[in-house]
């Protein structure tokens, strides 16, 4: 998380989603090979548990104090990573207990939500990209109002905010609801397996602020009425832009429709990580999966269609939105991205440690008042950054021994030897 904010707000948008989908999955790579090849014990699992639940938790809360949107989707993408993590600990705690039914559907819901993510997560930078595009800002603070004149832009990243929070019928849903049936599973086993219950409280804790984060990222830049000229003057973008867009949104769609399909196959990739597994039935078949999400996701569908056909057919009336009793209610008084995200961000604020300049109205005649509020990088202004300070003085002292007199070379030879012989003959005594 030291590096990914920063290259994902710098970055180009489809440089972005490139970045967030495929060349962050290469970490993830690694410890799936190296977890098959090499013989885990349950203490690498229980440390790569531990990991996820840190940068699922963490993540989604420094993705809530966000007010750039790309930053916003770079801590979530930490977040998601982190949601991966768990699935896979709990898939070496599984070998390490010989436990295959609940450690497959585990190895298999983090396969799948790699591929999730990838889908959701390209298709919210493509949104993203669009909104940069009309408007030359990420600052969701002066968006606003964009879905009037970017209706195709802002119903393609409300789908990608639906998979990205784990909402049915979309395809976030399936892999961390695989992920969340194994961590049951490992709770009622008894012993020493059974102290994953902490990690079932931290993915339905960061699922809930993922929910939280997105809802205030598709609120903020499209609903509303424009906070700025920019805003008020966006274009939609055009097919080129769009297509991808779509096609994400209808894989999205597929899998969480028809997720038997995908989950087939990726439990035949979880077999060979765990050859010892191959044999074993699974308490989450692929039928089994793909029957219950159709059915769920149909029964949704159903719900939705009623409810619109029901107020379409006893009349909907539009009211003005409630304007605290001004008649003439401005944009400047909609809720802006932070103080959206304010009680999280104090339940957080321990960790996040908030920046804010507050200027008071004072006086009968006040002058403009003004609020700014930054959330800073914390472990890398407050801990990274420190401590290279601190290896930087001290490179800078040692770089005065570097002067090029071989005779003083010579003197600090003999007497590192002289210490060395010293040590080693006390010790001897």
């Amino acid at each position: 998380h030291i590096w990914l904010p920063s290259a994902h707000a710098n970055a180009p948008s489809h440089v972005s989603a490139i970045m967030s989908a495929v060349a962050v999955k290469m970490g993830v790579y690694g410890i799936v090979r190296f977890s098959g090849w090499l013989p885990m014990s349950a203490n690498c699992g229980w440390t790569i548990l531990a990991i996820g639940c840190v940068s699922a938790l963490f993540g989604i809360a420094f993705a809530l104090a966000q007010n750039d949107i790309k930053r916003l989707m770079a801590y979530c993408t930490v977040e998601n990573i982190g949601i991966v993590l768990i699935g896979l600990g709990l898939s070496v705690l599984a070998v390490h207990h010989g436990q295959p039914a609940w450690g497959k559907a585990a190895l298999a819901g983090t396969f799948l939500h790699v591929i999730n993510h990838g889908l959701f997560k390209t298709l919210l930078f493509f949104g993203a990209g669009s909104v940069l595009h009309a408007t030359g800002t990420r600052d969701m603070s002066r968006l606003g109002g964009l879905w009037r004149v970017m209706p195709w832009t802002a119903t393609l990243f409300a789908i990608g905010a639906m998979g990205v929070s784990g909402l049915p019928p979309l395809n976030g849903f399936v892999g961390e609801w695989a992920i969340y049936q194994a961590l049951l599973r490992a709770v009622a086993q008894k012993g020493q397996v059974a102290a994953v219950l902490p990690a079932v409280i931290v993915l339905a804790g960061s699922g809930a602020l993922a929910l939280a984060a997105f809802a205030k990222a598709a609120g903020v830049v499209f609903l509303g009425a424009p906070r700025t000229k920019p805003a008020a003057k966006a274009v939609e973008c055009g097919w080129l832009m769009r297509a991808p867009m779509i096609l994400l949104a209808v894989l999205m769609f597929s899998i969480g429709l028809m997720p038997g399909l995908y989950f087939a196959p990726i439990m035949n990739a979880a077999s060979a990580w765990a050859p010892q597994w191959s044999g074993a039935d699974p308490f989450l078949s692929p039928r089994a999966l793909g029957g219950a999400h159709t059915i769920l996701a149909c029964a949704l569908i159903a719900g939705v269609v009623l409810v619109l056909r029901t107020v379409r057919a006893n009349g909907m009336r539009r009211n003005p939105t409630w304007d605290c009793g001004y008649a003439a209610p401005s944009s400047r008084m909609q809720y802006t991205s932070g103080s959206f995200a304010g009680i999280a961000r104090a339940w957080f604020a321990w960790m996040l440690r908030p920046e804010s300049l507050v200027r008071r109205v004072r006086g009968h005649f006040p002058g403009r008042a003004l609020v700014v509020e930054r959330v800073p990088e914390t472990v890398l202004e407050r801990v990274i950054a420190p401590g290279a300070w601190a290896v930087c003085r001290v490179a800078d002292a040692a770089r005065r021994m570097q002067h090029g007199r071989l005779h003083l070379y010579i003197l600090y030879v003999f007497l590192g030897v002289t210490v060395l012989g010293l040590m080693i003959l006390l010790g001897g005594v």
